[in-house]
């Protein structure tokens, strides 16, 4: 698991190591089952706090793509597939929205595109 933080980011460090820890199980760069790094020794290797592992960890299986196996640790869940899914179908929900807004203030498709493209790489 590969993960890097940046103190002078914005976004809350929790929220980056849920992000990347998200990212490589929907890539499938974790697969099924596989143990995910104890949140006490990833608390250790990004030189943060335990209680901010343990917020990433707790979000991660909130959002259902982890588990915890009492005195085991975290493991990646084996249906990240419908996860995605799922992520999937509320990306076309939310862009059907960003359409009809987009139409309705007579926003053409060609800028809608820009605007997302600079969102995402944000």
């Amino acid at each position: 698991m590969n993960i890097q933080i940046s103190m002078q980011s914005e976004i809350p460090t929790y929220e980056q190591i849920k992000m990347q820890i998200k990212e490589q199980i929907l890539t499938g760069g974790l697969s099924p089952d596989e143990p995910l790094t104890s949140m006490r020794q990833l608390a250790r290797d990004l030189r943060v706090s335990v209680i901010t592992t343990t917020r990433a960890y707790g979000d991660l299986e909130a959002e259902g793509l982890i588990y915890t196996v009492q005195g085991r640790g975290c493991f990646v869940k084996g249906d990240a597939g419908m996860v995605r899914s799922q992520y999937l179908h509320a990306i076309d929900q939310a862009l059907r929205i960003v359409a009809q807004k987009g139409k309705a203030a007579g926003v053409s498709l060609a800028e809608l595109q820009n605007r997302l493209e600079e969102i995402y790489h944000e």
